[in-house]
C-alpha cells in the first residue's frame, strides 16, 4: 500500500484522479483516471517480482517501473492515459 500511496500523490500532482482500493482476495490497486477523458483509466498494482524487488504494474501485467522511482512510473502511466485532442 505504501508504494501505491506514494504513486497516488505523484499522479494527483499531475491532475489525475486516483482511488486506492483493496478488494478482498486481490492485490491492492490504484485506479487512475484521466479527468479530461474519464473513460480513459487504468488499474495499477505494486508487487514484488521473482527478484524480490517491488515494481509497478499495469492491470494487464505490463511492468511500468521500479517502485523506488515514483516519478518515472507516474510519467509512464501519464503517457498511457494521455488523450490527444483534435
Amino acid at each position: 500500500m505504501d508504494h501505491l500511496e506514494r504513486l497516488a500523490a505523484q499522479l494527483e500532482a499531475h491532475s489525475f484522479q486516483v482511488r486506492l482500493t483493496a478488494p478482498a482476495g486481490l492485490y491492492p490497486r490504484l485506479r487512475v483516471v484521466n479527468p479530461m477523458a474519464p473513460t480513459v483509466a487504468e488499474d495499477v498494482l505494486a508487487s514484488n517480482a521473482n527478484d524480490g524487488e517491488w515494481w509497478y504494474w499495469l492491470s494487464w501485467a505490463g511492468r511500468i517501473g521500479h517502485a523506488s522511482d515514483v516519478v518515472t512510473a507516474a510519467e509512464r502511466i501519464a503517457s498511457v492515459l494521455h488523450v490527444i485532442r483534435r
